[in-house]
């Protein structure tokens, strides 16, 4: 389990004396780790265990603990107004880039796979508030999220459903427009079928606009050059 450590923080190039650097490290830690139990009360504890460390915490006190779990919470309900609240209280969680000060190819990897939890997530709000009939929610956040994840097609797919739900049809089929060319330069191939079928489905009239507040809107099942959104 040390050598596991090792390797994940250094990968194949650890200090000369690595196991003293180490344990430097922990006692740092556990010094942090004693001055927010201080602060909170409540016990933070590092412990050394056969083969490694565990740190004993409350799942609760951990955001991405707290993340998984509302969003779990969030599936199990059936009204769409608190699956919402449920979802917003998830993502609202998230702060900056995961283990933002972090190297390594392990630490890369971990990054990665989280920020493919939030993606999904905000796919699944997105999802909620399209049925709800409210797709200028998911206009003025999904804008920005395309533009720093321009390949995530979920999230392409739920902006698309957005504009042409509110009435834009054109700006929706502009956006695939770019974002399919983008997808065939950077891997060769055409867009994944959930995003086409939603791109036929706008281009046959098959997605409404969105009712006034009270009603639901249907939308059709999915995943949830540069260009600008206003909502």
């Amino acid at each position: 389990m040390l050598d596991a450590l090792v390797s994940r923080v250094w990968d194949d190039s650890p200090p000369s004396e690595v196991r003293n650097v180490l344990y430097t490290y922990v006692t740092r830690l556990r010094r942090i780790l004693e001055r927010v139990e201080g602060c909170s009360g409540e016990r933070i504890e590092l412990r050394r265990q056969s083969g490694g460390y565990l740190l004993d915490v409350e799942p609760e006190r951990v955001d991405l603990h707290r993340f998984e779990s509302l969003m779990a919470r969030s599936r199990r309900v059936t009204d769409d107004e608190e699956r919402a609240r449920l979802q917003r209280q998830a993502l609202s969680l998230w702060r900056g880039t995961p283990l933002a000060d972090l190297r390594g190819a392990w630490f890369g990897r971990v990054r990665e796979w989280i920020e493919r939890r939030r993606l999904e997530a905000l796919s699944e709000w997105a999802g909620t508030e399209l049925r709800l009939g409210r797709p200028l929610t998911v206009i003025e956040e999904f804008g920005r999220v395309v533009t720093e994840q321009p390949y995530a097609e979920a999230i392409i797919e739920q902006l698309l459903l957005a504009l042409s739900s509110a009435g834009r049809p054109m700006e929706a089929l502009e956006l695939y427009a770019a974002a399919r060319r983008r997808i065939i330069d950077a891997i060769g191939a055409e867009p994944g079928p959930s995003l086409r079928r939603t791109h036929e489905a706008i281009l046959r009239e098959e997605v409404g606009i969105a009712r006034p507040a009270g009603t639901q809107l249907r939308v059709p099942a999915g995943r949830g050059e540069d260009f600008s959104l206003s909502p």
